[in-house]
């Protein structure tokens, strides 16, 4: 026994070894290929490189020849075939070719011809490939460069032919300002009292940063995700060091600020005929707790308007101060917390969330599921008319007559279930009781 245990952990330690060789072995296997991408990635962007190269010196030799008379003049490509402006009418080159297109700019530029009626008897080229124009949208720069010697001779006896016109992606560095706000103060020789100009609109008395500063904080952190400390550490790279402390204050200041517009939005919202209302769970980092907290996150519609809301907790006290003194139709589902939260509100509930019960309870009973969704999907059809058809959510009788007696059969048959020998944890039976319990918010449509 003892000779077969020492066997078997010499053929464990073999089979470890061979699995470590081959995983170095696949190591290494997938740096040469590494290594070998990057080295033909390289050899592609030379060739590139290379034909532009060419090209260019093809281009000289040809000016060259006409200059001394060897050959017919022969314009190059003028403002006909490419716009001076920035336009859509080029095909886009693929990233990376496009990049180092930029990198070479005069690549193959078009020039402007100096015979105007020949540009316009010629007929548009479309190039194939190439690079696209920039965006007309982007503001321009212009820079102008003059020669001041010949490139054959290095005369200096020069008459100007024409303007080459190249269009390169630039970019303008993001960086800190400040406003030097200059407010005059005047002394009145009637009354001898001194004014002094307003200051103009700021985030709070005696504000250190503006509402720019404030919103571009805001933009950083919630549109493009990026921490406090490193929008922090970003600043001190410029000279400016803001405590951290300030710019959570600074955020908080934002959702200050953002309460009117956002209370002002609630209150459109309580004042029409509905509001579709739902929440959900969203983790929450909170400094000193073990584990993320689990906090609530709530949103109410209703057309454009939409309004977010968060609560530490799940409790309906929030919701209840929210949706106080509403007497709309809710559109939610129906969990006992947002019946607990606007207990004066008229609620609709919604039956896709039946609907995905019962095709989740296919698995478990097909012949019952399959009876229940005949029902829904019946009702779905007719609501699918109705809108092919061109009636709104006001013309209620077309609804009322075809809906009314597919709910009073669905009814019997949810009753049938419900009374049914099915056991407490039979999918299609939870279903039915649902149903019934919820009944007058799931048929309020």
């Amino acid at each position: 026994m003892k000779d077969l245990l020492e066997q078997l952990r010499r053929d464990r330690d073999a089979a470890a070894r061979r699995a470590e060789q081959l995983q170095n072995t696949l190591n290494d296997l997938v740096q040469l290929a590494a290594k070998q991408g990057e080295e033909l990635t390289a050899i592609r962007k030379m060739l590139r490189r290379r034909d532009a190269q060419l090209a260019r010196a093809e281009r000289e030799v040809r000016k060259l020849r006409r200059r001394l008379g060897l050959d017919d003049p022969d314009p190059e490509p003028d403002a006909a075939e490419v716009p001076d402006e920035p336009g859509e009418d080029e095909d886009t080159a693929p990233d990376d070719e496009a990049a180092d297109a930029m990198l070479d700019s005069d690549a193959d530029e078009p020039r402007n011809s100096h015979d105007g009626q020949e540009a316009q008897a010629r007929p548009q080229k479309r190039r194939k490939g190439g690079r696209g124009s920039p965006p007309g949208h982007l503001p321009k720069d212009e820079e102008r460069h003059v020669v001041d010697a010949c490139g054959a001779c290095d005369g200096d006896d020069l008459t100007s032919r024409d303007l080459q016109t190249s269009y390169v992606y630039s970019v303008v560095s993001s960086y800190l300002r400040v406003r030097a706000i200059r407010r005059a103060r005047v002394y009145c020789k009637a009354c001898g009292a001194t004014t002094t100009a307003p200051m103009p609109p700021m985030p709070c008395d005696r504000a250190l940063y503006d509402c720019a500063f404030i919103a571009w904080l805001v933009t950083m952190k919630f549109a493009y995700l990026m921490p406090l400390d490193r929008i922090q550490k970003m600043m001190a790279s410029q000279g400016v060091h803001i405590a951290m402390g300030t710019l959570v204050h600074l955020m908080e200041r934002a959702t200050k600020l953002a309460d009117t517009v956002d209370g002002e939005h609630m209150k459109q919202l309580r004042a029409g005929k509905y509001i579709c209302f739902d929440g959900t769970s969203l983790k929450v980092l909170i400094q000193g707790e073990r584990k993320a907290w689990d906090g609530y996150l709530e949103v109410f519609a209703r057309g454009e308007t939409t309004v977010f809301q968060f609560d530490l907790t799940k409790h309906a006290d929030e919701l209840r101060t929210r949706l106080s003194n509403v007497a709309a139709v809710l559109v939610t589902d129906a969990e006992s917390r947002n019946k607990a939260g606007a207990p004066g509100a008229i609620f609709a509930h919604c039956n896709a969330h039946v609907v995905r019960a019962l095709k989740k309870a296919r698995k478990v009973q097909p012949v019952l599921a399959a009876q229940g969704l005949e029902f829904l999907d019946a009702l779905y059809d007719i609501e699918e008319d109705a809108r092919n058809r061109g009636l709104t959510g006001t013309d209620l009788a077309a609804r009322r007559a075809d809906g009314r007696p597919i709910l009073e059969r669905f009814e019997r048959w949810l009753r049938e279930i419900a009374e049914s020998d099915l056991p407490p944890s039979d999918p299609v039976g939870q279903v039915a009781r649902y149903y019934l319990r919820h009944w007058e918010g799931l048929t309020r449509f």
